[in-house]
């Protein structure tokens, strides 16, 4: 399944771009050892960083820290190896209900956003309208519920759309056509195609094609020739066999 449940509450728990990235890339991975006060998620710093949009690494422990602290992931124990080196962290994971509310987000977008966007895409996320097919969400109120600078808002959803994980489209005034109201946002679905490779038709020369018709013809004398040879032998040892020993 590419998709997967995010509670609405995510949003209500004071999360900055950052924390909200690593926390939210954590609940989506699969637990092999579900606990009663959270899932078990074994996860390579390295690769919250990569999925999260985050350059250092020591970041991801720092953001790690600041998520203990409220409570949502904590290390649980560290793998050692078979030479006794340090190796993957296993994380305590406590995941939001999503029993009530919750929006879906399909799992690929991990790896394309830097933590300002995934962010805004959340949110676009959380408060798209399935009946109405876009939200309406002004600058003002998604800085916030986001706790973002209205600036960095607008520069993130400029992004987005540029980079075609979001439609943006003004809407005029009812009452006056000459005024925009709220932009409408509505989220791009990623499409998962399996692409055909086409095999490379190449263009002969004359020269190219006569050279070619006389090495296939010159395959052809050969195999014929070599055909009658094999038959002439067949035939050759039929006879001595029937004839028998001397």
């Amino acid at each position: 399944m590419n998709m997967f449940k995010i509670s609405n509450n995510i949003f209500n728990l004071g999360l900055n771009a950052q924390e909200i990235s690593v926390y939210t890339y954590l609940c989506s991975l699969p637990s092999d050892t579900p606990m009663i006060d959270g899932d078990i998620i074994k996860v390579k710093q390295a690769t919250i960083a990569k999925n999260c949009g985050i350059k250092a690494v020591q970041t991801v422990s720092k953001v790690i820290t600041r998520l203990k602290e409220k409570g949502l992931a904590e290390p649980y124990t560290r793998i050692i190896k078979d030479n006794y080196q340090k190796g993957t962290y296993l994380y305590k994971v406590k995941k939001l209900s999503v029993k009530n509310r919750f929006f879906s987000v399909d799992r690929h977008i991990f790896g394309k956003l830097t933590p300002n966007q995934m962010m805004i895409y959340l949110f676009i996320s959380k408060a798209y309208s399935i009946k109405l097919g876009y939200c309406w969400n002004s600058y003002n109120d998604i800085s916030k519920q986001t706790g973002m600078k209205r600036e960095t808002v607008i520069k993130a959803i400029n992004e987005l759309v540029k980079a075609h994980f979001i439609i943006r489209s003004r809407h005029k005034s009812r009452d006056n056509k000459k005024v925009f109201v709220d932009n409408h946002y509505s989220i791009v679905p990623f499409v998962h195609l399996k692409i055909k490779r086409k095999t490379k038709k190449l263009r002969l020369s004359s020269t190219q094609k006569n050279n070619r018709i006389k090495s296939i013809n010159s395959q052809l004398y050969v195999n014929n020739l070599s055909t009658k040879l094999l038959n002439c032998q067949d035939s050759f040892c039929f006879s001595f066999s029937i004839r028998g020993s001397p």
